[in-house]
């Protein structure tokens, strides 16, 4: 049977940093911590604290700083990652994902999401 559509595909660094990012956007964990942090703001505007202000203002900084380190850091030590050309098949029912270590078949149903970076 053919395939309704093909990808190609080549993991490196940079693909691997748009993939973290678009899951980390797409987490309830991100509007908790913005809505955190303005609440931090507010109260230290309301307390006149300047820790508490330089606090809110320098967490998003630390934030996507060790977000970063830690996603180089995952990218570097998975050796079978690092510039990995996988192939997507997509199908009617299923679709299948083929690169040098294997290959999976996997149901449409037993997905619950597909990102696009």
């Amino acid at each position: 049977m053919e395939p309704l559509y093909k990808l190609t595909n080549k993991y490196t660094y940079e693909e691997y940093k748009k993939f973290n990012s678009a899951v980390i956007m797409r987490k309830k964990t991100l509007v908790i911590t913005i809505i955190a942090v303005l609440m931090i703001l507010i109260g230290g505007i309301l307390l006149e604290s300047l820790f508490l202000i330089l606090f809110a203002i320098i967490y998003p900084i630390l934030f996507v700083l060790f977000m970063n380190i830690g996603v180089k850091r995952v990218y570097n030590s998975n050796k079978i990652l690092k510039d990995l050309d996988v192939n997507f098949e997509f199908y009617d029912d299923c679709f299948i994902v083929k690169h040098e270590a294997g290959e999976a078949k996997i149901p449409y149903d037993k997905l619950n999401e597909i990102i696009e970076t």
